[in-house]
């Protein structure tokens, strides 16, 4: 009697754990991109030169070999499967495009089905050397996992930084 009970406890209380766990990884990447974003904004306004953000392309030592020129669409925004590059520009490489050794930062995604994706309003954008957002007004970058479970990160002008529910 006792087993029975244990196992009728323990099919309630296992997808509810579940569910929690696959909140928590969602909050925590969500966080990891907050820091991203905020260590962006300081690396432009401390060296007084725009900070790149973009679609990451890793190759396969999980070094980054630069930025995905177009990432794909999907539902209307773009994938960012590999996960978030930041770079600064240095000096004799090309403008605005990631010469080896720029990274400042990376925050990869893992490349197993369990992993969520990341959607991202733009294809790629800059923080401007004074601190705020370059050439676009909003950035949205949402975080989702197979399941529905979904956490967003919305970055407006200047870089005021906000997280939301899907």
């Amino acid at each position: 009697m006792t087993l029975l009970l244990g196992g009728i406890v323990l099919s309630f209380a296992i997808p509810a754990w579940s569910g929690m766990v696959r909140d928590r990884v969602l909050q925590a990447y969500i966080s990891r991109l907050n820091v991203l974003l905020l260590r962006a904004r300081n690396d432009a306004l401390l060296r007084q030169q725009p900070v790149h953000v973009c679609a990451v392309n890793m190759k396969l030592n999980q070094d980054p070999q630069g930025c995905f020129a177009s990432p794909p669409l999907s539902a209307g925004e773009r994938l960012w499967s590999e996960g978030v590059l930041l770079y600064q520009d240095r000096a004799g490489g090309r403008l605005a495009l990631y010469d080896s050794k720029e990274a400042l930062q990376v925050l990869p995604l893992k490349a197993t089905p369990a992993a969520p994706q990341l959607l991202v309003s733009v294809p790629r954008f800059e923080v401007g050397e004074w601190g705020g957002l370059k050439n676009v007004q909003s950035v949205r970058f949402t975080v989702q996992d197979q399941h529905g479970g979904c956490q967003q990160l919305l970055v407006s002008v200047p870089m005021r930084i906000r997280a939301l529910p899907c």
